[in-house]
């Protein structure tokens, strides 16, 4: 790996993490496209990392709602105690999963073909979460316009689902936001708190793997590019998921994650028609 090729791999990182487009489809593609023949375990591990510029900007931009959270329990918050304990649940299927799972995703979700079926899986999923609103609507009203219904609350049941849709977009072409957004639409919340809670639920997740990619670094495990050539991939992905967040957080509100769809669906031909070279 070069300094360009880690300075590209940590901007796609930050701007397909959050955009619901899977960046961990995109940079199994983009390495093999620039023809890096890095063992499964060594690509996922690198992949891992990357995501540690991910949860420094998702703590930067949500650093308020955190404190609120982790203080909750000392200030006798109740909303903020229940939240807490909401993501707590939410986590544990992507918990188990990536910790029992993780080398199996890593052998046998690498290729093209899956990914580029995983690409149109997600594109499908997107166009599920939009389709609960009233149905008074045209459909494709019904896509591309917020909800006008009343959202509904957060619930142990609503935020176990959602982390089932967390676990699986382990699964390389599988968007993690683009799930867990669309799950939480599904189970009635309105755009923006559907959002803001995958990116909060996103933050243990992440952390948790990258603590194992670590922990296999030091281990012999794994073999990742020098240190240099990382910090640079790590910071071009803070940054990029920085603004990433920040455009998200405004678009969802008064556009529907259906405006993917079509781009996610062409990504996924291309894929597909590239396996079968």
């Amino acid at each position: 790996m070069t300094i360009t090729h880690a300075l590209f791999l940590g901007l796609l990182q930050g701007i397909t993490e959050f955009l619901p487009i899977s960046s961990s489809g995109h940079l199994v593609l983009a390495e093999l496209l620039f023809g890096m023949h890095i063992d499964p375990k060594d690509m996922q591990s690198i992949n891992t990392l990357l995501h540690a510029g991910t949860l420094l900007a998702l703590l930067l931009v949500y650093a308020q709602v955190w404190i609120n959270l982790v203080m909750a329990p000392v200030r006798n918050d109740t909303a903020h105690s229940k939240k807490l304990v909401l993501l707590v649940i939410a986590t544990i299927p992507g918990a188990l999963t990536g910790f029992f799972c993780e080398d199996w995703i890593a052998i046998h979700f690498q290729s093209v073909l899956s990914i580029g079926i995983a690409f149109a899986v997600t594109g499908v999923v997107l166009v599920l979460g939009e389709m609960h609103t009233h149905k008074h609507h045209s459909f494709l009203h019904r896509l591309l316009h917020p909800t006008q219904q009343e959202p509904r609350k957060l619930t142990t049941r609503s935020v176990f689902l959602i982390g089932f849709a967390q676990a699986a977009a382990l699964v390389p072409g599988l968007s993690r936001s683009g799930l867990t957004i669309s799950a939480g639409r599904l189970m009635g919340l309105d755009r923006k708190d559907a959002l803001d809670f995958s990116f909060l639920m996103a933050v243990p997740i992440i952390a948790g793997a990258s603590v194992l990619a670590i922990l296999d670094l030091f281990t012999g495990e794994i073999t990742l590019p020098s240190l240099n050539i990382m910090s640079i991939a790590v910071l071009a992905s803070f940054v990029s998921s920085f603004f990433s967040i920040i455009f998200l957080r405004k678009f969802v509100i008064s556009r529907s994650l259906a405006w993917f769809t079509p781009y996610l669906f062409i990504v996924s031909a291309i894929a597909i028609f590239l396996s079968l070279q």
